[in-house]
């Protein structure tokens, strides 16, 4: 059959939005240089009289790629394409049989099931963004205990930036800085107790020195307090390491941050605090 006469004859059916279903479609058509083929959606597809309707409307060939939830509908659903001498590919059965075979267990069959669950993680995400920003910098230091994970170090290692992407990711962050001369916060101490996952982060001296040079210049100088310390290298090599000899006595693990992209550094801190919930 001529590849042009069917560019224009791939549905996709579904009971749910049928954006996941299209997906699928569009990655194997891209196996194929097809350029131009269109492929057209139908959601909410979801009685037997939608589905015989749908299909009395369109004429042959055509391949038609469905999910359904409901077991009757899905059956029907083949042996209505096959009546029609469509081409017909169930997407959604062959993955249930084996999956259920596996986990010993019957599929629920409802309707829009993985909708659901992409906009229950959507709200999750929202979330955690809103209680990363409100905890930022060492803000709302009465409540870290219910972050899922806290950050810790000096100032400028990347702590807000690495919080920000890891909420994107659904965990609720917050950081604290440790500030030279200072003790640790009380509150970040107790939720240590609490058993909140706290992961130092630490930077090269010559890297720290550069990046708050930059930040310096471009505040004014009564901006930052202690501005001779704040950039003087000697000064950031004696706080990197206070603040590192906190972090091993209470055990925190360390991640050094330096030359690595935020998202390499929440991969790594995602995988201390596994390792130590393990």
């Amino acid at each position: 059959m001529n590849a042009v006469k069917l560019q224009e004859r791939i549905m996709v059916v579904s009971d749910g939005t049928g954006d996941t279903a299209e997906s699928y479609v569009q990655a194997v058509l891209a196996q194929f240089k097809l350029p131009d083929t269109k492929v057209t959606r139908h959601p909410k597809i979801q009685s037997k009289t939608e589905f015989r309707k749908l299909l009395d409307s369109i004429k042959a060939p055509y391949l038609v790629a469905y999910t359904f939830a409901a077991q009757d509908l899905r059956k029907k659903a083949w042996s209505l394409i096959r009546d029609r001498k469509l081409t017909g590919i169930d997407l959604l059965y062959p993955a249930v049989e084996i999956f259920s075979s596996f986990l010993q267990t019957n599929p629920t069959q409802a309707t829009g099931a993985l909708h659901s669950t992409q906009a229950s993680d959507y709200f999750e995400r929202i979330e955690a963004i809103e209680f990363t920003v409100k905890h930022d910098d060492g803000m709302k230091l009465n409540e870290l205990s219910k972050a899922d994970i806290v950050l810790v170090g000096v100032s400028r290692s990347s702590k807000t930036p690495t919080s920000i992407f890891l909420a994107h990711k659904g965990y609720k962050v917050a950081n604290v800085p440790l500030v030279p001369g200072i003790d640790a916060p009380k509150e970040l101490l107790d939720a240590h107790e609490q058993g909140v996952p706290i992961v130092f982060l630490t930077i090269s001296p010559i890297d720290l020195e550069r990046i708050r040079k930059v930040r310096f210049q471009n505040l004014r100088k009564k901006d930052v307090a202690s501005s001779d310390n704040y950039i003087n290298a000697e000064r950031i090599r004696e706080e990197l390491e206070s603040a590192r000899q906190l972090a091993r006595r209470h055990g925190w693990p360390i991640l050094d941050v330096t030359d690595k992209a935020i998202e390499e550094s929440a991969s790594e801190i995602l995988l201390l605090v596994n390792a130590r919930s393990s």
